[in-house]
């Protein structure tokens, strides 16, 4: 009897092993979708209401993901853009947060046309 609560034992404490890695999984997952989201939402939403312009905007969405968006023009020795009433903008947007102990970080980026200033 003593050698199957004691094998109960260990099968219990390996399920709530298991159990409580796959919640801190799944939080970790939220984490990444949320700050993804706000990466693209930032991304989708620059040069819409005001033009473009050189430089950097910072942001804190929810407290604790914080936002960064560079903008510069895109700049290709290899193939200059020819002059004219348009300028082609490099946009990064990286996100932040803390997991933990741990600081993640995620960055995307993408090129805007937009009038030249």
């Amino acid at each position: 009897m003593l050698i199957a609560l004691a094998i109960v034992g260990l099968i219990v404490g390996t399920m709530a092993m298991v159990f409580r890695n796959g919640i801190a999984s799944h939080a970790t997952a939220d984490d990444i979708d949320t700050a993804v989201a706000v990466a693209e939402e930032t991304l989708a939403t620059a040069g819409v209401t005001a033009p473009l312009k050189t430089g950097e905007t910072r942001g804190l969405f929810a407290g604790r993901f914080a936002w960064r968006l560079a903008v510069a023009p895109y700049d290709d020795a290899a193939e200059p853009m020819p002059p004219g009433p348009f300028t082609l903008y490099r946009l990064e947007v990286e996100v932040a947060w803390g997991d933990g102990p741990r600081r993640r970080q995620i960055a995307l980026d993408s090129m805007r046309l937009a009038r030249a200033p």
